[in-house]
């Protein structure tokens, strides 16, 4: 008998039960067979489901496994867009990861930073006003605005609203299905012909715009055979900054729900300034413990045995991030929220344990280069909640359905009677 054997199966299908159960599925099925590693369908197609730290190194290794062509139609044509850098491979993969990277350097940020800050002190005489304010969506809005100046996307007052709400239908929508997807799928039309139309004046009139800023130089980009980028894929690209910068909202939101639900945090976070130590570990630790992006795909590139299982070549593979960041193999009391457990991890020990946005290295891997934004928006929400403002949190239901993917406290956060702390 062959020491190597397939992966225990779940569901024959889990399609169905994986949108009914949501985040809980993949590590529900774990903890029930006993392996991080077990075999179903995922709309019909042959799939294996990897949990937990190690499985994140195996998903990464490009040797093995592929994100080429891995991400499911359907997500392409509502979250990621057709053609996008998230299913390239090789050096196409590199030179266009590089074109974001080049983004991504701290002034970089800061520049993007100033563009929220002022968009932020614009709403708040209407955030002082007295009214209600679902925060969820003032800070959907608030990013919008800012990640479009910063690309150099010129939006138009009246517009905001529209492209926020196209933005957030992409977000929401994506891996759904029924009216949700359909919405999704319309809203990433009409947005990319939006910004279509934009690069194609650009391209007519280079001079018209700043050459350093993200629509331009997509415009511009070249990519490995020396040939410019059809406008349709410089509108994908450009969506997959804007995107995920306004998905940050519900770190955010996330930030201040953790505050207000762990006072004992707030206060920690009200004693100190600055890039505590505890400070970095509770941005960590939101990140860890509430649910954002559920799970990645990839594709096996050739036959392999990992842990005495096979893996066949052309089978989907999903990495399970929220059972990862929750997986009780790897982290003590998953299901607590405890900044203090970041205190003794440096960054290179939690590469692969904690990987929200994904795991790996952000220049010669799939890790979401937008996560350092993240991390200074999250930091930014601090600074604002900790120390800036007064508020009052009413009374609402803040639960969070896992059953729903990409989760939101059911309220959207609502708080009110909103001052400045002098």
């Amino acid at each position: 008998m062959s020491r190597y054997q397939e992966a225990p199966r779940a569901n024959r299908d889990c399609t169905l039960a994986l949108i009914q159960e949501g985040y809980g599925y993949i590590g529900s099925q774990c903890d029930r067979l006993g392996s991080d590693v077990f075999r179903s369908r995922l709309m019909l197609q042959k799939t294996l489901f990897l949990r937990g730290e190690e499985a994140a190194r195996l998903f990464y290794d490009r040797n093995r496994l592929t994100r080429e062509q891995a991400a499911p139609k359907r997500m392409q044509k509502t979250l990621f867009g057709v053609g996008g850098v998230q299913g390239l491979e090789g050096e196409s993969h590199r030179r266009r990861k590089a074109m974001f990277l080049a983004f991504m350097s701290q002034a970089r940020i800061d520049d993007l930073l100033h563009l929220v800050e002022q968009t932020w002190q614009a709403q708040m005489p209407h955030w002082q006003s007295g009214a209600s304010l679902v925060l969820l969506d003032e800070f959907h809005q608030m990013l919008c605005r800012a990640a479009c100046d910063w690309c150099g996307i010129a939006l138009k007052e009246k517009h905001v609203a529209e492209m926020t709400q196209n933005l957030v239908l992409m977000i929401e929508g994506g891996g759904s299905v029924g009216p949700r997807y359909w919405k999704a799928r319309r809203a990433r039309h009409q947005t990319e012909n939006t910004l279509i139309s934009m690069i194609d004046d650009y391209r007519r009139r280079p001079e018209s715009a700043d050459s350093v800023l993200p629509l331009p130089a997509f415009a511009d980009f070249r990519d490995e055979t020396g040939a410019p980028l059809p406008s349709r894929i410089v509108a994908v690209e450009l969506l997959n900054l804007i995107r995920p910068i306004v998905a940050v909202a519900r770190y955010m939101v996330f930030t201040v729900l953790a505050m207000h639900e762990h006072p004992d945090s707030l206060a920690k976070l009200q004693q100190t300034a600055g890039s505590s130590l505890y400070r970095r570990g509770f941005i960590e630790e939101v990140r860890r413990y509430y649910p954002f992006f559920p799970f990645l795909i990839a594709r096996v590139r050739q036959d392999f045995v990992w842990r005495d299982y096979r893996f066949h070549r052309g089978w989907q593979v999903v990495l399970d991030l929220y059972g990862t960041n929750h997986d009780p193999n790897r982290w003590n009391e998953p299901d607590r929220f405890l900044p203090e457990r970041f205190e003794q991890e440096s960054e290179d020990c939690h590469r692969f344990a904690t990987i929200p946005q994904g795991g790996g290295e952000h220049a010669t891997g799939h890790r979401c280069p937008g996560e350092w934004i993240t991390l200074a928006l999250m930091d930014l929400t601090i600074d604002k909640f900790a120390h800036q403002l007064s508020y009052r949190v009413p009374d609402q239901d803040l639960s969070i359905a896992l059953t729903r993917m990409p989760a939101r406290p059911r309220s959207g956060l609502v708080i009110d009677q909103v001052g400045r702390i002098d």
